[in-house]
């Protein structure tokens, strides 16, 4: 392979090759990722532009139709408000109440039409006026077509019964009824006053009846769709509508229709508009349509200059890939040319100083091998001092013995036993049977020293033996005990170690019966600080190794009481594992 006429190909076999190919993985998976990403930010945002315009557009159109259906809200309240007063009114008439006081004649039933049809005739929007009369059974029925009386009405009527019961109830609210006395059935809504004669006795009642039609012209017709269909509702249920169809219908919303309700303010009715959600939506769907047509066009083009981009970015990371392919086959000294100073030129700067520093690793790890070879030397002639010193003193040992000196034997054992387990390359944790089998022969030793001056007892509490404790953390504690807790001179020296378990933790107390420490000596002691009656080296040594293994659930602490004599407790958390806290 060698360098072409120009810097972007390469002749290799004879062959002229692109050096700056785009890489036909890479560079389309790129191309694709970044148009993918750019439809679907465009999706995104159209989709989130069209849900934000149809909101606003319906919010519009429920604020608009709102403000109309208040409008004949109030259209319809002054309806049932005339309606009411009319009723009031005529209930109150002398005239009226007198005339039912009487038996009456011919004459009488015509002045009562008249009375009544006045009132029918002063507001446009009473259909009907009825006057039961209780002493007869007869409903006198005046209307705006004719009048007639009806014999037997009121028992014969279930319409009438409720007119009575809601004017007992609301009066303020009509009742809404159907009427079966025409010819032609129809919706009333009905207002009715009780009437009484001059003694305070009741002699029938007035209904005055606003027809549903009469509302809907008033109240409901409109000139096109575009507020829905307008109902009048009572409880959920259509009582007077544009459409005739609907009349007695639930209403109820769903996904595909938009609903606005106002009450009224004292009739107890509400007026709604149901409209239709996809004859709102169509001309914004088209528009969406569209956006997302020109988002899809804009992209296509856009994947021209991505793609000239893309191939400008890869041509420096193919000749990063020649390079590595050439250090695949073993040739160390090629190095990657620094095109540009940006991320690619930063990796191959890192690419260079990465084969720099496998040419200097690999020139170590020949230093290296020759040096531990040296060092597996050293170590093994190493390992032959500890075993020679343990037969040379056991040599010694069985000599003394055969001699007689069954006493300095049991000493050299004590010793060789203190020297292995305290020389041993086991790790830094023993279990507490070997701290206390090393503590007992240092023991030992030091009472042949002190010519048994004290008595000393390890005690272990079943089931403590085979947890795992710091090598020699014990036998600094006895050493100060003997050399500085207890007076040799006296009588009755005694040390007591003893190893527990306190639910997950284990104690150990290192106890003597001397002359004691003050609290001041006690924490000199502990700080490490000097002092001339005690050196702290070995407890400054366990106080470190029980920070560094164990933190704040390792700790040492002194006590010693007013009647004398001192305490060390170490307590440390349980642990059955060698390694568990090894550094």
């Amino acid at each position: 392979m060698e360098q072409g006429d120009g810097p972007s190909v390469l002749k290799w076999n004879g062959r002229t090759v692109p050096l700056f190919r785009l890489c036909p993985g890479l560079g389309m998976k790129l191309l694709l990722l970044v148009l993918l990403l750019s439809m679907l930010i465009t999706t995104a945002m159209s989709i989130l532009f069209y849900g934000r315009v149809r909101n606003s557009v319906e919010m519009s159109y429920r604020n608009t139709v709102e403000e109309n259906l208040r409008t004949r809200a109030e259209l319809f309240d002054s309806m049932m408000k005339n309606a009411y007063l009319t009723c009031t009114y005529a209930s109150e008439n002398e005239n009226l109440t007198s005339l039912l006081e009487q038996e009456l004649t011919d004459e009488s039933y015509e002045e009562l039409v008249n009375i009544l049809r006045r009132y029918c005739e002063e507001d446009a929007s009473i259909q009907s006026i009825y006057c039961f009369i209780r002493s007869t059974d007869e409903l006198v029925k005046v209307s705006i077509d004719d009048s007639q009386v009806l014999m037997g009405a009121f028992a014969n009527h279930a319409w009438i019964n409720r007119a009575a019961a809601g004017a007992d109830s609301d009066p303020f609210s009509p009742v809404y009824n159907l009427d079966s006395t025409f010819a032609v059935r129809r919706n009333f809504f009905t207002y009715g006053k009780k009437l009484y004669n001059s003694e305070g006795q009741q002699t029938g009642h007035l209904f005055v009846n606003v027809d549903e039609r009469q509302v809907y012209f008033t109240c409901l017709q409109t000139d096109g769709d575009s507020l829905g269909t307008l109902s009048v509702v009572q409880n959920g249920r259509i009582v007077a509508s544009d459409r005739a169809s609907r009349l007695r219908q639930n209403i109820a919303e769903d996904g595909k229709s938009i609903l606005v309700q106002v009450s009224t303010d004292a009739s107890g009715y509400s007026l709604c508009s149901v409209s239709s959600a996809e004859v709102l939506s169509a001309n914004l769907r088209s528009t969406r349509n569209w956006i997302l047509l020109v988002a899809l066009l804009l992209n296509l083009i856009l994947a021209v200059p991505v793609y000239l981009l893309l191939r400008g970015m890869l041509k420096p990371m193919k000749q990063l890939e020649d390079n590595m392919n050439r250090v695949k086959e073993g040739d160390l000294t090629v190095r990657a040319g620094i095109i540009k100073n940006d991320e690619i030129g930063s990796l191959s700067s890192n690419f260079n100083d990465m084969l720099d520093q496998i040419e200097m690793l690999i020139d170590e790890l020949a230093s290296q091998k020759m040096q531990k070879k040296e060092a597996e030397l050293a170590a093994l002639s190493y390992q032959i001092t500890p075993h020679f010193m343990y037969n040379t003193l056991s040599s010694i040992r069985y000599a003394a013995i055969l001699d007689g000196y069954e006493e300095i034997g049991d000493l050299l054992q004590a010793f060789i036993e203190l020297l292995r387990l305290s020389a041993s390359d086991r790790g830094a944790f023993i279990t507490v049977q070997q701290e206390c089998r090393m503590v007992s022969s240092y023991i030992m030793l030091q009472q042949f020293r002190y010519k048994d001056s004290f008595e000393a007892e390890v005690i272990m509490d079943a089931g403590t033996e085979e947890f795992y404790v710091p090598r020699l953390l014990v036998q600094p504690l006895v050493e100060n005990a003997i050399l500085h807790g207890l007076n040799h001179a006296e009588q009755g020296n005694r040390i007591l170690v003893t190893v527990s378990r306190n639910e997950q933790q284990l104690v150990i107390r290192v106890s003597d019966n001397g002359s004691g420490m003050s609290r001041e000596e006690i924490d000199t002691l502990l700080s490490g600080g000097f002092h001339s009656k005690f050196s702290g080296i070995g407890i400054n040594n366990i106080i470190e190794r029980l920070r560094l293994y164990y933190g704040e659930r390792g700790r040492l602490e002194y006590q010693s009481p007013i009647e004398g004599g001192t305490a060390a407790i170490i307590t440390l958390p349980l642990s059955d594992d060698p390694e568990e806290y090894s550094i």
